[in-house]
């Protein structure tokens, strides 16, 4: 059969197809629904080598949240980049980024907030929050005049555009959802 090597080297990038394999259930059915072994079936490896590359499923879904972040990251800097250089423009145009993503992706979306599924204190996933932080507390200050400090939720203006933000995204998702299921 060979060795744990010899197998992820015949299977292709086992990190990657496991970590798409859990988007793919996270996005279908959710965080809580989850499991290591559904993420090894779908993967086409053994339940027990999804340890090799994460260790549990609290690495794993940690390494997703991780990814999923620096797409929204990446989705918002390209955003504002293109908003040209007034910063309400920028402002405005990263919120509609961060709006398009979590009603494109529902149930990715608020993956790394989920303490009970993630680990928030993991280098890559808090790396990944200080970028984005770091953007909306930038933007913010331009927009408002001020030095803001670095930490959002210590900032009003911050704190009402996060919420903002992520309250539209759900319930726009809630009635989605809530159609869906009066549709079935």
């Amino acid at each position: 059969m060979g060795t744990v090597a010899d197998r992820a080297y015949h299977h292709g990038d086992l990190r990657v197809a496991l970590l798409a394999a859990a988007r793919e259930i996270v996005a279908e059915q959710g965080a809580d629904a989850f499991t290591l072994r559904e993420a090894a079936r779908r993967a086409g490896v053994s339940h027990g080598a999804p340890a090799h590359h994460f260790g549990d499923k609290t690495g794993l879904l940690t390494e997703l949240a991780a990814q999923i972040l620096r797409e929204r990251v990446e989705q918002f800097e390209t955003a504002k980049l293109a908003a040209g250089p007034d910063p309400l423009d920028q402002l405005k145009a990263c919120g509609m980024a961060h709006i398009d993503f979590l009603i494109s992706h529902p149930r990715l979306g608020g993956l790394c907030w989920r303490d009970n599924l993630v680990n928030r204190a993991d280098p890559a996933l808090q790396e990944v929050l200080q970028r984005m932080t770091a953007g909306l507390i930038e933007t913010m200050s331009a927009v408002t005049g001020k030095t803001l400090v670095p930490d959002k939720e210590a900032n009003p203006s911050t704190l009402l555009a996060i919420s903002v933000v992520h309250g539209f995204a759900m319930l726009v998702n809630e009635r989605i959802i809530l159609q869906r299921a009066a549709d079935s």
